[in-house]
C-alpha cells in the first residue's frame, strides 16, 4: 500500500513511499500526518485538504514581454488567470520576493506594472506553492545604454 506524509498545518505533502511502514512510522514520529492512499500517481501536483489527496489549481502567468529597459519607464504587465470552476477572489503573488496581492474578476487579473531603475532580473511567482501551482515567470530589466 503506498503511503504518503503532509504537514497538517498547511497541507503539503512532504513525501510518499511505496509499501513501507518503517517508513511511514518514522514520518508520523516526526509530527507528520501519514495516509494510506490508493495511488501514487494522484500525488504529483497535489495536497492534502480534509484528509483527502486534492489537485493543486493551476495558475497561468503570462508577461506581455519578458524585457524592459531599466529606465523606470519601461514597464512589462503580468496576466495572471486562475483555473477552475470556483477561482478565489484574489490570489497572492511574490515579484522580485514582496509580495503583492492581485484582484481577480472571473479567475482573472493583472500585476501591477513591472518597472526598474537598474539592470536586475525581476521573478514573478506564487507565494502559496502548496494549493497551487505556476510556472514562475522572469522579467528582465537591461541596460538602456
Amino acid at each position: 500500500m503506498p503511503y504518503l506524509a503532509y504537514d497538517p498545518a498547511s497541507g503539503e505533502i512532504v513525501g510518499a513511499v511505496q509499501d513501507s511502514p518503517e517508513w511511514a512510522g518514522n514520518k508520523a514520529a516526526m509530527g507528520f500526518t501519514v495516509l494510506e492512499t490508493p495511488m501514487m500517481a494522484e500525488i504529483a501536483g497535489s495536497y492534502v485538504a480534509d484528509g483527502a489527496v486534492t489537485p493543486k489549481t493551476g495558475v497561468a502567468l503570462a508577461p506581455d514581454k519578458s524585457q524592459i529597459l531599466a529606465d523606470g519607464l519601461d514597464q512589462a504587465v503580468v496576466s495572471v488567470t486562475v483555473e477552475g470552476p470556483q477561482p478565489p477572489a484574489s490570489i497572492e503573488l511574490l515579484v522580485g520576493g514582496q509580495s503583492e496581492v492581485v484582484a481577480l474578476s472571473s479567475g482573472g487579473g493583472s500585476l501591477s506594472p513591472v518597472s526598474a531603475l537598474t539592470p536586475c532580473r525581476v521573478v514573478v511567482q506564487l507565494a502559496d506553492g502548496i494549493t497551487f501551482r505556476a510556472e514562475p515567470v522572469i522579467i528582465e530589466a537591461v541596460s538602456h545604454e
